[in-house]
């Protein structure tokens, strides 16, 4: 039973080790910048994933009305979904550079960085009027 923990434990730290292994190409500095921002950004985005809800049905009302609002609530529960889970998976991972050079996991990064601001298209682009 013993050497099977051994195993397990020397298994789990070359995982670690490999996964890490990207990280040597950064500077120190560069590294911690990344893994911090990364961590902040996975906190941000666990715990205001619900906030898609309301930012869906407002961006979908700007753009189709009442039908607009409804649908966009409906597209703002799967939406605060994905971005409750990329957020616990950036803490998780919040140590490697996965993706590369900490990149957001979901675009855009957080939901305050919504395009709230913008007139929208039928299509749901930007118009070109701005």
């Amino acid at each position: 039973m013993y050497r099977k923990h051994i195993v397990a434990s020397l298994m789990v730290a070359v995982a670690v080790m490999m996964a890490a292994a990207p990280a040597l190409a950064m500077d120190a500095g560069q590294y911690a910048a990344g893994a911090s921002t990364k961590l902040g950004r996975g906190v941000v985005n666990t715990a205001t994933g619900w906030g898609e809800i309301p930012m869906q049905s407002a961006l979908g009302s700007k753009e189709d009305g009442v039908l607009g609002g409804i649908g966009g609530f409906f597209k703002g529960i799967g939406f605060a979904v994905a971005r409750t889970l990329a957020g616990a998976f950036e803490i998780a991972t919040f140590w490697a550079p996965v993706p590369e050079r900490f990149e957001p996991v979901i675009q855009p990064a957080t939901v305050f960085d919504w395009p709230t601001d913008r007139a929208f298209a039928k299509t749901g682009s930007q118009s070109a009027s701005q």
